[in-house]
């Protein structure tokens, strides 16, 4: 019989998951490279983070820590040339290949969304913004 040991963590308010979303970037940076890294912590967590801080006080207060974060483990030059480069935010952004994202897309798994790629094209000069001020 197999037996499990938990050990006892309590967990952190949900508006400080950065942190460990800022861990698991420098796994992915050290296991996938930096671009896989960059689309998982800026195009999916930190885009995800900022709308939920323009909705919850909670999370606007931990964004300027987030930022400084990913500056940390990120350089300059890296972060400026995903944010030129990026094509697709959140998971898709990172996971699939162009491939694989045009074959989701053509089946008509992934539907065309011209307001959502609108509203990424803001986001991602936010971003900008936030990263670069």
């Amino acid at each position: 019989m197999w037996q499990v040991i938990l050990k006892y963590t309590p967990m952190k308010p949900f508006h400080k998951i950065w942190i460990d979303q800022c861990e698991a970037a420098q796994g992915i940076k050290e296991r996938y490279g930096i671009q896989k890294a960059l689309g998982y912590l800026i195009g999916e967590k930190l885009v995800n983070f900022i709308e939920a801080a323009d909705q919850d006080p909670a999370f606007a207060e931990e964004l300027p820590k987030f930022i400084a974060e990913i500056k940390a483990i990120f350089q300059p030059w890296e972060i400026k040339e995903y944010l030129e480069s990026v094509e697709r935010l959140g998971a898709l952004g990172h996971v699939c290949t162009d491939e694989q994202y045009e074959t989701l897309h053509s089946s008509g798994a992934i539907p065309d969304d011209p307001v959502g790629e609108a509203e990424d094209i803001i986001i991602v000069e936010r971003v900008k913004r936030l990263l670069f001020k």
